[in-house]
Order: structure tokens, then sequence, then C-alpha cells
């Protein structure tokens, strides 16, 4: 046997490519809306008092969501022995977005990420289309096979789907976030230490909480999420219509 063939990986099972996908955003959700609860557990269990700033639980949610996202996307990698291409077009935007929230305490580039994706991915498509490139199947990463006018209609409806969620988000996270109140200046780090950004001293008075962030959180979370997977069972019959029998694909199978 040649040493050249190359090593074929398995395609993630159900229950796999679940958790891949919602696994990240599920430590997302928990960080953020129990934050508080596990800073203080945590701080007890070492024996500190530790209380997370008011204010911070975005933060602490998207230093939680990073490396969460990034242990998903190797193991995906490692099962099936390839990139999936939404999984690396959401790493990066990912990786740099959240990057520059937690260095600049700057929560505005967390929330204008979906907006990005979404816009990203309803330019590729549309790119493929005046370029005759079929980036929708890609996204799908076989797991359907249509002629290319079924193709192509496709694209277009997911083209605007994903442009509608950017439009959605944008206006989403402005209005929802207008009335919050702004952040405070952070301490000196020899006051608090280098967790000044997360941390604060127990039963300090602190600014209220803005329930409009929490409000998109379940929006990002539940909220696309849900009108995604409507989206897609409203595709079903299309695609089910323009899916080749099977006796058509065993027909296009070269023989061995």
């Amino acid at each position: 046997m040649s040493s050249d063939v190359q090593v074929k990986g398995q395609k993630l099972t159900g229950g796999a490519k679940f958790a891949v996908e919602m696994g990240p955003l599920a430590i997302f959700m928990i960080s953020y809306f129990f934050g508080g609860r596990l800073v203080s557990l945590a701080g007890a269990v070492t024996g500190h008092e530790w209380c997370l700033r008011e204010g911070s639980e975005m933060y602490l949610a998207v230093a939680a969501f990073m490396p969460s996202f990034a242990l998903a996307f190797a193991y995906s990698v490692w099962k099936e022995k390839r990139i999936a291409p939404m999984l690396l077009v959401s790493g990066v935007i990912i990786g740099v977005l959240g990057t520059l929230t937690l260095v600049l305490h700057n929560k505005t580039f967390f929330y204008m990420k979906p907006t990005i994706v979404y816009a990203l991915f309803a330019a590729l498509l549309y790119a493929g289309l005046r370029t005759e490139r079929n980036f929708l199947r890609t996204l799908f990463d076989g797991a359907l096979h249509l002629p290319d006018d079924a193709w192509r209609t496709l694209t277009i409806r997911y083209a605007l789907f994903f442009a509608a969620l950017a439009v959605a988000n944008e206006i989403a996270w402005r209005w929802l976030t207008a009335g919050c109140p702004p952040e405070p200046a952070l301490p000196a780090a020899s006051e608090a230490g280098g967790w000044a950004w997360l941390l604060t001293e127990c039963g300090v008075e602190q600014v209220a909480k803005c329930a409009g962030e929490a409000n998109w959180v379940k929006l990002k979370v539940f909220g696309f999420t849900l009108v995604s997977l409507i989206f897609t069972a409203v595709q079903a019959p299309f695609i089910a219509k323009h899916m080749p029998e099977e006796n058509e694909t065993e027909d296009d199978t070269p023989s061995s």
C-alpha cells in the first residue's frame, strides 16, 4: 500500500455535530447568566473573595466562549481530518472580534459579530452567483445533491436570508443596548490587580445591570437559531422536490 494514500476522517455523528455547533454557545450562555455565581464559587474554593464586576458578564462569556469554540473546532478537524468551511469562517471572525472585545474592553465588537458573519455569508453567496461558483454547496459540505438551477434558487434565498439577519442583528443590538449605563473607568492595576477588568471587591456599589444586553444575548442564541431552523425547514419541500431519485444517483456512480 502506498504511503501517499490520504487518510480520510469520519463525518461527525448527529450528537457530535450538535455538540460542536451548540456546545460553545451553551458555555457562552452559562458564563453570561451564571457567571457571577461561578466566580464567587471559584473564589470560595480557592480561598478568595471574588465578585464579578457588574456589566462584565459579556467579557466573562466571551473569554469562556473563545477557548470552547477553539476546542470544538480542533475536535472537528481531528475527527473529520479536514476543516469545515463554515467553522473556519466563524472561527476567524470570533477570534478577531473576541480578542478586540477583551483587549480594548469594548463590547461593540462582539455585538457586531453576528452582523459581520451573516453579512459575509450573504456577500460570499452573492459573489458566487456573479462568478458562477456554487459556494452554498461548499457550505452544505456535500450534504445535498441538487441540479444547478435548484442550487441557484437556494443560493438566492439564503443570501437574502443572511442579509436580513445581518440587518436584524444590527438594529437589535443598537436598540436594546441604547439605554445601558456607560461602563465605569477601570481602577488602576495596582489597586485591583490584573483582573480589574473582570472582578471587583464584594459589597461595593456598582452600576445598574443592563437588561437590554441580556435580551440581546437571548435573541442571539435562541432567536436567531430558531429563525434559522424555521427557514431551513421551510426549504425542505423545495429541496425534496429537486433531490435526485435513488436510482439516478446509482446510475451516475461509475462502476468499479
